[in-house]
C-alpha cells in the first residue's frame, strides 16, 4: 500500500505528473458522468416500468452497436494521429486527419441508419420478436449518426488532451440532457422516450462541435492526410470496435431474442450499474491514451511503463470502494430502479467482478493500440467475442439472466487478461504487478 500511495516521484517525472493531474480532472468529470448515467437509468426504469424499459435499452444497445460500426475504427485512430500531430506541432496535419475522419464517419453512419430503417421490420420479426419493439427501434435509428459523430468529436478532443471537454461530450451531456427531458416532460412509453433520446444526442453533438472549434489550434491551411494510412490503421481497430461491442452487449441482444423484455431490462440496468465501477478506467484512459501514443512516438519505453503502472494504481484505489458496495449490498442497489429489479441482484455482483478485473489489468487495450499493436488487440477481442457468444448460446436459454451475466463477465475478463499477456510480450512489463 505504501508503494501504491507513494507520490514523491511526481516532481521528477513531468509525464507522470501530467497523467495524475489530468486523471484527477477526468475523474471529476467521470464521477459526474457516472452519477448522471445512474440517475438517468433510474428515472427511465421508474417512469417506463420493466417491460418498456427493456424495449428502451434493447433499442439503445442496437443503435450503439450500429453507430460503433459507422465509426469505421476511426475513433481510436483519431486519438493516435491527433495526439502525435499535436506533440510535433503539426497543426495542418491535425486538421487534415480530423476533417477526413469526420467526413468518413458522417457518410458511413448515415448510410447505416438508412439501411437499418429500410430493414427494421425484417430485423424485428426475425431476431427480436418483442411485442411493440418495431416502432421503438424505428425511432431510435435516427440517433445513429448523432452518436457516431459526437463520439468522434470526444475522441479528437482526447487527442488534444482536452480531457474535461472530451468526457463531457462522450459521457455526460447526453445522459444529463435525457434525464432533464424525462423530468421536465415525463413520458411512459419507450417510443416516446426515444424522442427525448434523439434530442439529448443532438445536444451532445452540438456541444461537441462547439468544444472542438473552441479548443483546436487555428490554421490557415489544411494538410491532406493520407487516406491509405488512415484506412490501414483503422481497419483492424474497426474490427476491434465491432467485436468489443459483441463482448459487451451480445448477452443483452440474446436475451432480447430468446427471453422477455423484463429480463432485458433487469440485465441492462445491472450491466450499466456494474459499468459504473469502471468509470475510473475511462477517466485515466482519457489522459493516458494520448500520452502512450506520444511516448511511443519518442521511443520512451521506460516512461510508457511508469505511466501504465501508475494508472493501474490510481484505478485500483478509486474503484475498490464502489465494487465493495455492489458486492455487499446488491439488493439495495438494484431496488433504486424499482422493486421488480431486485431480481437482478446476483447478476449485478457477477458483472461487477468482471468490471473489476477490467480495471485491475489496466489500460492494456490502449497500450497496444497506441503503440502500433492493433493486430494483437484484434486477436484478443476476437477470442473474447467468441467466448461471449459461445457462453451466451450455452447458458442463456437455460439460465436466462444469470447465464447472460456469467457470459459477459467472463468475456470482459478474458479480453483484458489476454491484453496483459500481449503487453508483457511486446512492451516488456506486466500491468497486473502494479505494486512494484
Amino acid at each position: 500500500m505504501k508503494q501504491i500511495l507513494k507520490l514523491s516521484s511526481l516532481s521528477d517525472d513531468p509525464h507522470l505528473r501530467e497523467m495524475i493531474v489530468g486523471s484527477a480532472i477526468g475523474m471529476s468529470v467521470k464521477v459526474l458522468s457516472a452519477v448522471s448515467i445512474l440517475f438517468m437509468n433510474i428515472v427511465v426504469a421508474r417512469f417506463l416500468g420493466a417491460n418498456e424499459t427493456g424495449l428502451f435499452f434493447l433499442a439503445f444497445t442496437l443503435v450503439t452497436i450500429i453507430a460503433a460500426v459507422g465509426r469505421l475504427g476511426l475513433d481510436q485512430s483519431i486519438i493516435r494521429f491527433v495526439a502525435a500531430a499535436r506533440e510535433n506541432n503539426e497543426i495542418d496535419r491535425l486538421h487534415g486527419v480530423y476533417r477526413k475522419s469526420i467526413s468518413w464517419v458522417a457518410i458511413a453512419s448515415i448510410c447505416l441508419a438508412v439501411l437499418a430503417s429500410t430493414n427494421v421490420t425484417w430485423l424485428v420479426e426475425n431476431y427480436f420478436p418483442q411485442p411493440g419493439f418495431e416502432p421503438v427501434l424505428r425511432s431510435f435509428l435516427i440517433a445513429i449518426p448523432l452518436i457516431a459523430l459526437y463520439t468522434m468529436l470526444a475522441q479528437a478532443m482526447q487527442g488534444l488532451k482536452k480531457i474535461a471537454k472530451s468526457l463531457l461530450t462522450l459521457n455526460v451531456l447526453m445522459p444529463i440532457a435525457l434525464l432533464l427531458l424525462m423530468l421536465l416532460d415525463p413520458v411512459y412509453t419507450a417510443e416516446a422516450a426515444a424522442g427525448h433520446f434523439i434530442l439529448a444526442s443532438l445536444f451532445a453533438l452540438c456541444s461537441g462541435l462547439y468544444f472542438w472549434h473552441q479548443s483546436v489550434p487555428k490554421t490557415e491551411k489544411i494538410e491532406s492526410f493520407s487516406s491509405s494510412q488512415l484506412w490501414r490503421t483503422s481497419t483492424p481497430l474497426w474490427a476491434v470496435v465491432i467485436l468489443s461491442q459483441l463482448v459487451q452487449w451480445s448477452s443483452q441482444l440474446m436475451l432480447g431474442a430468446w427471453s422477455t423484455a423484463e429480463n432485458v431490462a433487469f440485465f441492462a440496468t445491472a450491466q450499466r450499474t456494474a459499468m459504473l465501477t469502471s468509470f475510473v478506467l475511462f477517466a485515466v484512459n482519457a489522459i493516458a491514451a494520448p500520452k502512450f501514443a506520444a511516448l511511443h512516438e519518442k521511443g520512451d519505453i521506460d516512461g510508457l511503463k511508469r505511466i501504465a503502472i501508475w494508472s493501474v494504481r490510481l484505478m485500483m484505489l478509486v474503484a475498490a470502494p464502489t465494487l465493495m458496495v455492489m458486492l455487499l449490498f446488491p439488493d439495495w442497489f438494484m431496488s433504486f430502479f424499482g422493486d421488480d429489479f431486485r431480481a437482478a441482484s446476483t447478476a449485478l455482483m457477477i458483472l461487477a467482478i468482471g468490471q473489476f478485473i477490467n480495471i485491475a489489468t489496466g489500460s492494456v487495450g490502449y497500450l497496444l493500440s497506441m503503440t502500433g499493436r492493433e493486430r494483437e488487440v484484434l486477436n484478443n477481442t476476437l477470442i473474447s467475442a467468441v467466448v461471449a457468444i459461445a457462453l451466451g448460446v450455452i447458458l442463456i436459454p437455460s439460465y436466462g439472466l444469470l447465464g447472460a451475466a456469467v457470459a459477459t463477465a467472463t468475456a470482459v475478463a478474458s479480453q483484458n487478461l489476454m491484453g496483459v499477456y500481449q503487453v508483457r510480450k511486446h512492451l516488456g512489463f506486466n500491468t497486473l504487478v502494479f505494486w512494484k
